[in-house]
This record gives structure tokens, C-alpha cells and sequence, in this order.
């Protein structure tokens, strides 16, 4: 996939019931089921702690969360980023891609 096709995908939340997200005094926090690896399953059975990852987000990263709803491309989110928060974003292109390929790494959107 070339760049021009890949800024044309809509990134879109994922529908997985588990993940939830809300907001907590303006930004948003993500919360979603660890996926724990054997040993820190044994480590969670024995010593306890979450079952959960709680994630706050900040300004920033909130808004590009809420355009993650399957009707803006990257390259809207990119470009509605940069009009929104101008030079403290700067580069944004950067910005916004560093977050949505964390975003997709852990699973909490896809592509369309």
C-alpha cells in the first residue's frame, strides 16, 4: 500500500465489548483486559493487582481518538489535528501516525 491509499484509511475504533472509554474532566481514558503472558499470569494469581489497563489519554491524543470513528481518513485527522492545535503539534503528520500505529499495535482500532 502506497502513502496516498494509506492516508485514505478510516481508522475506526474497535467494536470489542471489553474495551470501553469514557470521559474523565475533558479527556478520555481507554480501559481494556490485560493480556497477560504466563508468567505474569502466575505472578497475577499469586500477588493480585488489575485485571485491566487503564489508560488516560491526553488533549491531544483525546481528539484524535474521537476522529477514530470510521468516517474520517488519516489524512483528515491529520489535517483537522493541525488546524486545531497548530504549532503545538507541529509536525502533526508525525504526531498522528505515531499514535494510531500504537493504537493499532495494542488493538484498540483497525483500518477500513
Amino acid at each position: 500500500m502506497n502513502k496516498k491509499e494509506l492516508l485514505l484509511k478510516k481508522p475506526v475504533r474497535t467494536s470489542d465489548e471489553n474495551i470501553k472509554w469514557e470521559y474523565e474532566n475533558d479527556i478520555i481514558v481507554i480501559t481494556y483486559p490485560k493480556n497477560f503472558g504466563k508468567l505474569e499470569k502466575w505472578l497475577h494469581e499469586r500477588i493480585g493487582g488489575p485485571d485491566e489497563v487503564r489508560r488516560p489519554l491526553d488533549k491531544y491524543t483525546s481528539h484524535i481518538w474521537k476522529l477514530c470513528d470510521g468516517e474520517n481518513s488519516i489524512l483528515d485527522i491529520i489535517t483537522d489535528f493541525d488546524e486545531q492545535f497548530g504549532e503545538d503539534v507541529a509536525p502533526a503528520t508525525d504526531r498522528v501516525q505515531l499514535f494510531l500505529e500504537k493504537l493499532l499495535e495494542i488493538r484498540l482500532i483497525t483500518l477500513k
